[in-house]
């Protein structure tokens, strides 16, 4: 479906902050242990941030709205993220933290956190290097995600 860029941006922004009150919930879950409290924590933040540059990327998109064309964007992926998150939530009042990270690790994977920037460059290359930051990101939370899954597994192999 042919979007404007705005809308575009406000479902990315919608994403990085759902993902944000993830991490923050699954950071209040495992509040009785201090490194997985922090960090769920870290990753909440750093989320906030992203949404945070998504919002400043809208404010760009408002001083020049006829610098940006229209996109070739799916909704469907960011309302199933979304739909997903809140299903998740709803069905595990108390995961396991195997079970949050590999959720974690599923969301990070996830379409919309990805497919969505090739099309905001399409709208403007300018805005490419602040995309490009996001998707190295969603990268680098994947791999941290990882990384602490398989120490948890290591130390505990019936912790998942």
């Amino acid at each position: 479906m042919v979007m404007q860029i705005l809308t575009v941006l406000s479902a990315i922004e919608n994403i990085e902050s759902s993902v944000a009150k993830l991490y923050e919930w699954f950071s209040d879950c495992f509040a009785a242990d201090s490194e997985a409290s922090g960090f769920f924590f870290r990753l909440a933040m750093q989320e906030r941030s992203h949404a945070t540059m998504v919002a400043f990327s809208k404010g760009l998109v408002r001083r020049s709205p006829n610098d940006f064309s229209t996109v070739d964007f799916d909704m469907s992926l960011v309302d199933d993220l979304i739909h997903t998150i809140d299903v998740f939530r709803a069905g595990n009042r108390n995961p396991t933290l195997g079970r949050a990270l590999e959720f974690a690790m599923e969301i990070e994977d996830h379409a919309a956190e990805g497919i969505h920037r090739s099309m905001v460059i399409q709208s403007n290359p300018e805005v490419s290097n602040m995309i490009n930051s996001l998707a190295k990101a969603d990268k680098e939370h994947f791999k941290l995600l990882k990384d602490y899954a398989d120490k948890i597994q290591r130390q505990d192999p019936v912790a998942g």
